[in-house]
């Protein structure tokens, strides 16, 4: 006699940020279908990823148009309707392989589970490899969890949620493809990124310091958090970004991938540093007032002697 089939292990809900992202997302979505709830919150894509991602019979499409990275987190969390009581966040060029599948489905269906959300670590992947070094790993993310219990703070970029209970941690890891896309896509996102995060330094500059509990803190989010607005004082963030990821945490043993990943993260900080130091100047009005002086100026020595060159002629 056959007994009573086990209950099915119930899936987290997927909620998934897309902009443009035709290259990644059927990959992407390939290795989302262990659940049967996957929300695609897309920003008015003008390529074909909302095309393919209704090619799946688990998505569901939703578009807003894209202000500010902690409102469209929210909205995605708090304002779509979920199928599941979990929701595991993704971005496109991530994939999801099969052992974090089993660990999350496990965990969120641990009746003794206390958690409110689970972190988790992910390898970037560049060249064809894993930048192990150069990348900063392990750089944990909260991906997992309860929408009620969690909202994005205020912040221009590179939000971090909030949690309110208990967060665990999962062994498994996501894969990050940084550069599918290209490195053009790869520039034009962090030059975006750049200013982002300048109009956020020019913010925290003009506060006070992270204290030190938070820099010592035992979660590593609020720690690396601090740790990122106390670089907002500090100058050459490109050299000391640099040394940091090359040598002192070891990217050099990556290889060449690990150099130059080096380099170009190395100049992302050194764009972030110029642009805060363009808004707190105001270089576009000390520009204008430049420009204004040389307007008011009398003509220079030699059209006011009546001299004039072969090259004058030439631009007349």
């Amino acid at each position: 006699m056959v007994g009573p089939a086990p209950n099915k292990l119930e899936p987290p809900s997927v909620l998934l940020i897309t902009k443009n992202e035709e290259v990644n997302i059927e990959a992407c979505l390939k290795g989302l279908t262990f659940s049967d709830d996957v929300v695609v919150l897309d920003s008015y894509s003008t390529d074909r990823t909302v095309e393919i991602a209704r090619t799946f019979p688990n998505v569901r499409v939703v578009q807003r148009v894209f202000d500010i990275e902690w409102r469209q987190r929210n909205y995605g969390l708090q304002e779509i309707p979920y199928k599941h009581p979990w929701v595991y966040i993704c971005d496109a060029d991530e994939r999801v392989p099969q052992d974090l599948i089993d660990e999350m489905i496990g965990k969120i269906n641990n009746p003794n589970n206390r958690y409110s959300s689970f972190r988790l670590r992910y390898k970037n992947i560049y060249l064809g490899k894993w930048i192990k070094h150069a990348s900063g790993y392990p750089v944990w993310l909260i991906r997992l969890v309860r929408p009620e219990r969690v909202t994005y703070e205020i912040r221009q970029t590179n939000v971090h949620p909030i949690v309110r209970g208990a967060v665990g941690e999962l062994s498994g890891h996501f894969i990050h493809y940084s550069f599918n896309s290209g490195l053009r896509r790869w520039f034009e996102k962090h030059n975006f990124y750049s200013t982002r995060e300048a109009l956020e330094g020019v913010k925290v500059r003009a506060e006070k310091f992270p204290s030190i509990k938070m820099l010592r803190s035992d979660d590593p989010i609020v720690r690396r958090r601090a740790l990122k607005n106390l670089s907002y004082s500090l100058t050459a963030r490109a050299l000391w970004r640099f040394l940091d990821t090359f040598l002192l945490r070891g990217g050099w043993l990556d290889g060449g991938a690990g150099f130059h990943y080096s380099l170009m993260i190395s100049m992302y900080e050194y764009w972030i540093e110029l642009k805060i130091r363009e808004l707190e100047q105001n270089w576009s009005e000390r520009t204008e007032r430049t420009v204004a002086d040389f307007l008011r100026e009398p003509n220079d020595d030699r059209r006011n002697s009546g001299m004039v060159t072969g090259s004058d002629h030439a631009l007349a």
